[in-house]
């Protein structure tokens, strides 16, 4: 199999991976201030979206070292992808909000949506689509992404992706309180916290 059509496998396999563990890190670091930035401080939808999405915005950069694509073709196909996975978790975890505390379901929707990215972003840069066309409106994206994962954690809208159905609250106010005893018995990340050095 050709090293390109590898790469969105093992990147599938290593996104999921990955970015479970730092959904994690509030149990793996003992619920330190900084594991609220990268991990999930809750069990909404959007908190469930944000570990995913930052590793995926770095193994982007890992795929440009590795393969060194068309650079304009590549980066803008990603981030179709990532947008893909965006709109997949979020709507996945919305429409199983009464089951988002189980960590398989977590999982489950988590996978596909890395998935459907992965697949997306290799058939738009097999192609012959002009995607890099949409640069302007796909980095500008980007950067509000990047902001919006950095801070609608300490303030989040009053939106139901925001909100977590099961304890009854968002963002990191109630993660010490009803998320954070719920997460702390979360059994996948009990066994990622085992397996996984004490950050």
């Amino acid at each position: 199999m050709p090293v390109k059509k590898i790469f969105p496998v093992f990147g599938a396999i290593m996104i999921l991976i990955s970015g479970w563990v730092l959904h994690c890190t509030p149990v793996i670091s003992g619920t330190a201030a900084w594991s609220r930035i990268i991990g999930s401080v809750n069990f909404s939808a959007w908190e469930l979206y944000k570990p995913f999405a930052i590793v995926y915005l770095f193994w982007i950069l890992i795929e440009l070292s590795f393969l060194r694509p068309h650079l304009l073709h590549f980066v803008c196909s990603k981030l179709v992808g990532m947008y893909i996975l965006c709109a997949a978790v979020l709507f996945l975890s919305v429409m199983l909000r009464g089951f988002m505390h189980e960590p398989y379901i977590r999982l489950s929707a988590a996978a596909l949506g890395i998935i459907l990215a992965q697949t997306v972003s290799y058939l738009l840069y097999s192609s012959s689509f002009p995607v890099e066309s949409l640069k302007v409106p796909l980095i500008l994206s980007l950067m509000c992404m990047v902001f919006l994962l950095l801070f609608l954690s300490f303030y989040p809208p009053g939106w139901a992706i925001f909100y977590d159905f099961y304890n009854g609250g968002s963002g990191h106010r109630i993660r010490d309180s009803a998320a954070a005893a719920e997460l702390s018995r979360d059994i996948l990340c009990n066994i990622t916290a085992k397996y996984v050095p004490h950050l």
